[in-house]
């Protein structure tokens, strides 16, 4: 007999429909939802902003080493350092500061043997502008390097190395057109390609480089007689050495009428005649400052400063100053520089 079963276990012919309510949003819901969205929108705004805020502000700060400085921007290719405390050159036996080179390496050697420098007991200190104008700038840098002189950065000396770091890091193609400056924000003192420092950095090497850009804008040698050395000056208004502002400390030569450091010879007080008549008055401690720059007034021998740029690259002498016997030695100079002037385009 045969039995049949009805009963179907295959439900693959089933078709299962999931359904799920739907529930419309009402325009309240509508509302809500889109000020969430607006909100959310504001303040991914309001994040991003503060953000950019704070990078262009400390942008701005890591570009000058003093809060007093925002006037005077530093270059990103200057390499700078600002102020060194030198606690172990009173140790020797003379030491002789020495004002402008300029590039006149011969002058530079007859004063060496004409005080017969012994760099074993002997130091001897560079006030800046080691650099162009005279005929032998990378001859110098390479004779200070070989005896240990040490140095401070003068505006020429700035700009050399602002160039040739330029160059070693974007390379000599990018320095063109030759009426372009040099892209360096708001710096003071923008330099065109077309300018004749370019001539001087390209022939530098590597090894002149960081000789030069290690020179410090201010050198202070507090264990002898509390010795500054610095380029052009030091702002009589500010005490603080550290707080003294670069481009100033490498150019200034006068106080003019408003009180201020000013690079232009005549537009007030020589810094070095205003210096002198605040030390008498002040309570600070009191600084010997050795500076150059100022060739126009020449030697300039004050209680509390000793301008030394005695004209040697226009013709007139390049002069040694010893700090312990306040002796001076003077060689005479060529003219190398006719033009006698300090135009940099």
């Amino acid at each position: 007999m045969a039995h049949f079963n009805n009963r179907r276990d295959d439900t693959s012919s089933f078709e299962y429909i999931e359904a799920y309510p739907i529930n419309p949003k009402t325009p309240k819901q509508k509302k809500l939802w889109r000020n969430i969205a607006i909100g959310v929108t504001t303040l991914i705004i309001i994040v991003i902003v503060i953000v950019v805020a704070v990078v262009v502000t400390n942008q701005k700060k890591s570009s000058s080493p003093t809060s007093g400085n925002s006037q005077y921007p530093i270059s990103s290719y200057a390499h700078m350092t600002q102020l060194v405390t030198d606690t172990t050159t009173q140790d020797k036996e003379r030491i002789f500061v020495v004002g402008d080179v300029h590039g006149c390496l011969k002058e530079l050697n007859t004063l060496l043997t004409q005080i017969k420098f012994d760099p074993t007991k002997d130091q001897m200190i560079l006030a800046g502008d080691l650099t162009t104008k005279g005929p032998d700038t990378v001859g110098v840098i390479r004779r200070a390097k070989e005896l240990g002189l040490l140095c401070v950065r003068g505006n020429h000396d700035d700009k050399i190395v602002r160039l040739k770091a330029f160059e070693l890091e974007r390379g000599r193609n990018a320095m063109y057109p030759l009426d372009a400056n040099m892209p360096e924000g708001r710096v003071p003192d923008p330099i065109k390609f077309k300018n004749y420092h370019v001539a001087v950095s390209t022939q530098l090497t590597q090894s002149d480089f960081d000789y030069l850009s290690s020179c410090p804008v201010i050198l202070h040698i507090p264990n002898l007689n509390n010795t500054v050395v610095v380029h052009a000056g030091l702002d009589p208004n500010i005490d603080s050495l550290q707080d003294q502002v670069p481009y100033l400390a490498m150019n200034m030569r006068d106080i003019d009428t408003k009180n201020q450091p000013n690079p232009l010879s005549g537009s007030g007080t020589a810094w070095a005649t205003a210096w002198n008549a605040k030390v008498k008055t002040s309570s600070t401690e009191n600084m010997n400052i050795y500076y150059g720059h100022d060739a126009g007034r020449g030697l300039n021998l004050q209680k509390n400063t000793f301008g030394l740029d005695s004209g040697c690259v226009y013709g007139d002498y390049l002069t040694a100053f010893e700090i312990k016997t306040r002796q001076r030695t003077q060689v005479k100079c060529v003219n190398y520089d006719k033009k006698s002037g300090d135009i940099d385009d």
